[in-house]
């Protein structure tokens, strides 16, 4: 090597120390500007997180009705001909799905006129009275009338399937769902609300189709001549009749309820110090990056 490279070398090796120092410096000069900057972002996202309203969560558990016996309107075994027909597992996608369709909600805000108030109209929640407060120009809520047009079902739709979780875990059979409401008592009621009015519309859904069915056999069978038609008309019989009683005892028809919703005594969002320090880390990098882009585009500016 010769000695022109070897003096290029310890002049490459000595300029790269002395352009950190030089951007340490640049940033230690802009000082100023980055702890402005940075107090800047974080004050206004202080400010925007403690106007921001508590969110609470109400959750419950159940677990999918089995009856075992394998003949019912959910899980169905018919012999017919030799062709064995069957119909497993479906209870709890059946109960999810229907939580979470339209034609449900509508349903739910039908049966339950304070649903859909609390959905769209409510503005805060007073935890010294521990009322959920209804925005005045929107909703009375004493006379429980809409001041403005009544929200269609299918807009109301998007702010409920936003607020509602709803799954199916079908290892365990257990069905979770949960909702997030301003007020932890109205998030208890409305969560409430859908395992009941969902486990309901089924069970009257059921009952009616079960119904129609044994009219049709009990008047189809006399008019059947091959035996082994009639028997395995015989069979639909029973298992209709098993749907009968399954619609007509018990509190529930899909689903029992495991762990019940409950009013929630601590808040389950806004993260006010993660976004007051994300706000203000930001800040400081940006303050960081406006210093350096300042120096070097008015040091090229000079330089031209």
């Amino acid at each position: 090597m010769t000695d022109i490279e070897n003096t290029n070398l310890n002049s490459d090796l000595q300029d790269t120390p002395l352009e950190l120092k030089e951007l340490i410096s640049i940033v230690w000069k802009g000082k100023r500007y980055i702890v402005i900057t940075a107090a800047v972002f974080f004050a206004v996202a202080a400010i925007y997180a403690l106007n921001l309203p508590n969110l609470y969560r109400s959750s419950a558990s159940m677990s999918v009705i089995d009856l075992g016996s394998g003949k019912n309107t959910i899980t169905t075994q018919i012999s017919f001909s030799g062709l064995s027909v069957q119909e497993k597992g479906v209870k709890g996608p059946r109960y999810v799905n229907t939580v979470t369709s339209r034609a449900f909600f509508k349903h739910l805000i039908e049966v339950d006129e304070d649903f859909l108030p609390a959905l769209m109209a409510a503005k805060r929640y007073d935890q010294k009275s521990e009322k959920l407060i209804y925005d005045s120009d929107v909703y009375d809520v004493v006379n429980k009338k809409w001041l403005v047009e009544k929200p269609h079902y299918l807009d109301a739709y998007d702010f409920y399937r936003g607020k509602v979780t709803i799954v199916y875990h079908r290892e365990r059979s257990i069905i979770d769902i949960s909702i997030v409401h301003i007020s932890p008592a109205a998030a208890r009621d409305m969560v409430e609300s859908i395992i009941f009015s969902a486990d309901s519309l089924l069970r009257t859904f059921d009952l009616q189709t079960s119904s129609e069915a044994l009219a049709y056999l009990t008047t189809a069978i006399p008019k059947q001549q091959q035996l082994a038609l009639r028997g395995a008309m015989n069979d639909m019989i029973m298992n209709q009749l098993e749907t009968q009683m399954m619609t007509k005892i018990g509190p529930t028809y899909i689903i029992q309820v495991v762990d019940p919703p409950f009013v929630p005594l601590k808040r389950f969002a806004p993260n006010r110090t993660f976004v007051t320090v994300a706000a203000g880390l930001f800040g400081l990098v940006f303050g960081i990056v406006f210093v350096m882009m300042r120096h070097f585009i008015g040091f090229y500016w000079h330089k031209e």
